[in-house]
């Protein structure tokens, strides 16, 4: 049933469409060998069908327009594969969750995502700007990963956070201008920053095989200048 028709009374929710930016988070590409992960459906408190993740708002402080995605766990286990991909792994997505909690055959691990939250609110003030009416806009994407292996044992376990705040905190006396001024590429940036933070988890990058160029670089003294009689 869509949201418009659910909501009775409501206005007609504006449906937005999220994308993953590859790269987003730096030092989140390439980071592992390329072994099988497998990757059931995302699950979740938040429906796999409409979903009203949030409103834009008038000055007033009025409902403008209530913001829909569809089918937002199947949008985020889309962008995790991606983003498991540009790591270096190789993810195999999985029709359902295993009852045993274990990689099926061919796989190495497996990664369950629970999305929590996601959710985005622009809401406009009353001010003007030379840019136009004054707006602050804040989305979240809130997802709890386990990484298990073989024998079905937890390897890693958190709950990350994507965030994405317009206009960017105001430094000194600079104020800056809002880089997303669309609610539906603010969600993206949030969806996009809780894929890439994954990889760069110290705990789940000590649970797989990193490439060699992955590792922490460390500093090589220079070699010191040979004497002509050596």
């Amino acid at each position: 049933m869509a949201l418009g028709l659910a909501l009775s009374g409501c206005r007609p929710g504006s449906s937005i469409d999220l994308h993953y930016l590859p790269d987003f988070v730096a030092g989140s590409q390439n980071v592992f060998r390329p072994v099988k992960i497998a990757v059931p459906p995302t699950t979740g408190s938040v429906d796999s069908g409409d979903s009203q993740v949030g409103s834009i708002y008038a000055a007033d402080g009025g409902v403008q327009t209530p913001l829909v995605v569809a089918d937002a766990p199947l949008v985020f286990n889309k962008a995790l594969l991606k983003g498991l991909a540009d790591a270096g792994l190789v993810p195999v997505a999985l029709d359902s969750n295993q009852a045993d909690g274990k990689p099926p055959e061919g796989s190495d691990f497996i990664l369950t995502s629970e999305l929590e939250q996601i959710e985005v609110n622009k809401r406009f003030e009353a001010k003007q700007t030379i840019h136009g009416q004054y707006f602050t806009m804040r989305a979240v994407v809130r997802v709890k990963f386990e990484l298990r292996n073989r024998d079905g044992a937890a390897l890693y376990s958190g709950e990350i956070s994507g965030l994405e705040n317009e206009p960017p905190n105001p430094v000194g006396a600079e104020v800056f201008l809002p880089l997303e001024t669309e609610p539906a590429e603010s969600l993206s940036v949030a969806l996009s920053r809780a894929v890439g933070l994954l990889m760069i988890q110290p705990k789940f990058r000590d649970a797989l095989p990193v490439r060699a160029v992955a590792a922490a670089p460390t500093l090589t003294p220079a070699p010191e200048p040979q004497s002509p009689h050596h």
